[in-house]
Order: C-alpha cells, then structure tokens, then sequence
C-alpha cells in the first residue's frame, strides 16, 4: 500500500471529513475510529451498524484512513500501530469493548422464553414474504425485530385492549402483535395487495381476525378509518415529506386526547436532515417520547447500514395533521434524490442501476443477472451520479 506523506495530528480528521464530503462532518471519521479501536477488528458492515452511518460512507472513510496509514485491512479493518497511537493520544481513546447490554444490545427489549414461539412463528411467515418492491422504499426486517416490536409495544401498554393501525407493513409487525391475542382492533393499511394478501392468509390461519385494507396513503384516510384509533405504528418512506405524510394520516386514524401512541421507525439521518425530521414532528404537535438507535435489523438494506431507530411519538392538544388532503408531491428515496449507480461485475462489465439505468433496482440486477456473464452476486458500486432530467 502506497500511504500518503504526513499529515498533522490536528488534520486528519477534517482532511478525510474533506475528501469524503461528509454530511455527518468530522465527527464521523471519529466514530469510525472508536469503534475500530473499540473492537480490535471489525468488518465493514458491523462498523456501520456501530456508528449510525450508511456503508458507502464507512467504506469511503475507511479507504482514506487505510491511505493515511492509520488502518489496515486483515480479515476487516484494525488499527496500524499509528493509527494506534494516533487514536491513544490525538483523540484521547482508552476504553475497549462495548457497554451495551448483551442480552437487548441496548433495546431494552430482549426476547424471553416465554415469547421464543412467537420468534419462531415469525421466522416462518417472513418465508413468505414476497420480493420487495425497493421503489417504495420497502425492505424486509428480520423476523427478530417484528418481535421486538411487539414487545415493545406490549411494554409501553400499547397493545391490551387496544384499537391499532399499522399505515404500510411489509414486515408484518402487525401479525406479531396479533399473535399476542389481547388486541382490541388490529388493521393493516397499504397499497401493495401482495402483502395484504399475505397478512389476510396469516391472520385466516391464526385465526387473529386481522382487517387489510388496500389504500394510496396519499390520499386521505377513508372516513370510517379517522378517529378510531389508540396506537398508530409507521415505518415511512425515509424522506420527510414522507414522514410527515405517513404521520399526519395516523393523527387523523387517532381517537383525541393527549398521550396517544404513534410508533415511527426512521433511518438514521446526517444532522441537518435529523433536524429538519424532528422539526416536522414538532410543528405537528407531537413530542419524542423515546427513540431507540439500532432498534429495527433489516435483510439487504445497506444503504442505511441494515438498521434504523424506532421512536414512539405522543399527542398534545395541538397535534394535527401537516398533509390533510390529497398530497402529489415526492415521498420515495427514489423521487426526492433520484441517482444512477453503476456497478461492476467480476467479469469487469459495468451495469447502471436507477432512473433510466440497465436495471431499476440492484434487486432487479440480482434477479436477472449480469448482461455479460450472468452472475446474479458479486457486483461492486463503482460510482453515484445525480439524476439530470432530460431536457424536452
């Protein structure tokens, strides 16, 4: 490897915040090397998952300290004896090892005994799921985290004897707070009829007497829908537009008062986008109750490191809805920043994936396979490239 000359103690972390244009600023090249330092080994995945930050991002800082000489790649990325100094007596790193309880991994939530059929049962209706549709923002979280959902829920009082909507599941949490059996009204709100389907098939066979409605949420909730209900769970598309959309429909699907429960599973966002999140929730009248990083686990969501937080909002006398009619504006990743992503085979051809690309999704490449080879693994995101509309 080829390292650079020197550079400062004082330089590296705003030099590499620099070439990796980062939106998280230096802070994050710190994170990446605390956690480095913190476990002595650690592969790209888990580094993103520790420091709340996509794997693009993480493989991006972690090729410029590797060019600097303070890491090296051996089985994942650990600290160069520089790197190691570097970390000790620039940064002020000493503690090793992680904190986080090891049954809950800071949840607070562990599945016991007496939930592990539920764990089991969800394992096998996850089988089932179809593919995802990545255009409106879906992807698939571990049948683990539908439970702890659940039981999240079930903590907070929020499932006994209580009427609950779920605005979009395709991870099925609503079927894991059905198997609790102590719902009062459990329904499921989406516009893929596939996972209604699947739901309708689930709830037939447990015999849970779950209500799937097909419904465009960018439309206003059906009249017999408004008001009904104690508990509201959302996972939206990650965009605040989408959010707020996803969010004013469960104000409307909310009985009044203050207090009530509205469950929202976000991606973990730079700051000024976390800001702008928090700003919408609190023009809308709600507060953070509690928000729990690395809560939810999802299956091939890389680009926000396979994790997200899962937060329970509350009501105030001044909650109301942002969205209240119709709404046509860009709620999906894909509408608001629209980008085309090549990616290399190993057979050296180059696919783009995105708006006017080879493939829609990396889905559909997978599924396909390589046009060259056919190779349906293996490929390498090379470069991103904004969207340009063309001119008319």
């Amino acid at each position: 490897m080829k390292e650079e000359p020197y550079v400062s103690e004082d330089e590296v972390l705003g030099l590499i915040s620099k070439r990796t244009v980062l939106s998280e600023g230096e802070d994050a090249v710190r994170r990446v090397l605390r956690e480095i330092y913190r476990r002595g080994r650690v592969g790209t995945k888990d580094l993103a998952y520790a420091t709340l930050l996509p794997i693009p991002v993480v493989a991006a800082i972690r090729r410029e300290l590797e060019r600097i000489g303070l890491i090296t790649r051996r089985g994942g990325a650990m600290l160069t004896e520089c790197g190691r100094i570097y970390a000790e007596q620039a940064l002020g790193l000493k503690f090793r090892g992680s904190l986080l309880c090891p049954s809950c991994s800071g949840r607070r939530i562990a599945v016991e005994d007496e939930f592990r059929w539920m764990l089991e049962k969800m394992r096998v209706y996850a089988e089932m799921r179809p593919r995802p549709y990545t255009w409106l923002d879906q992807a698939f979280c571990t049948p683990e985290t539908s439970v702890y959902r659940a039981l999240l829920m079930l903590e907070e009082g929020d499932v006994e004897g209580r009427e609950i909507i779920f605005l979009g599941d395709d991870d099925l949490t609503s079927v894991a707070v059905g198997l609790l059996r102590s719902s009062r009204r459990i329904v499921v709100v989406d516009v893929d009829e596939r996972l209604l389907s699947l739901i309708g098939e689930i709830s037939r066979h447990e015999g849970m007497d779950i209500e799937c409605i097909r419904h465009d949420l960018r439309d206003p909730l059906p009249e017999d829908l408004r008001g009904r209900f104690d508990v509201v769970f959302t996972d939206p598309p990650y965009t605040v537009q989408g959010m707020s959309l996803f969010v004013s429909r469960g104000i409307d699907a909310l009985k009044e008062g203050k207090c009530m429960s509205i469950y929202l599973s976000y991606a973990h966002k730079p700051p000024d986008e976390m800001l702008e999140l928090q700003r919408a929730i609190n023009e809308m009248g709600l507060f953070i109750r509690e928000l729990i990083p690395r809560f939810n686990r999802y299956e091939g969501a890389e680009m926000f490191a396979n994790t997200t937080f899962i937060a329970k909002l509350e009501t105030t006398d001044e909650a109301h809805p942002l969205i209240t009619g119709r709404f046509d504006g860009k709620i999906y990743t894909g509408e608001a920043s629209p980008k085309l992503r090549l990616y290399k085979c190993r057979c050296g051809h180059t696919i783009s994936v995105g708006v006017d690309g080879d493939f829609r999704t990396i889905e559909d490449l997978k599924s396909s396979g390589c046009p060259r080879c056919g190779r349906k693994s293996g490929f390498q995101l090379v470069r991103r490239i904004p969207h340009r509309p063309a001119r008319g």
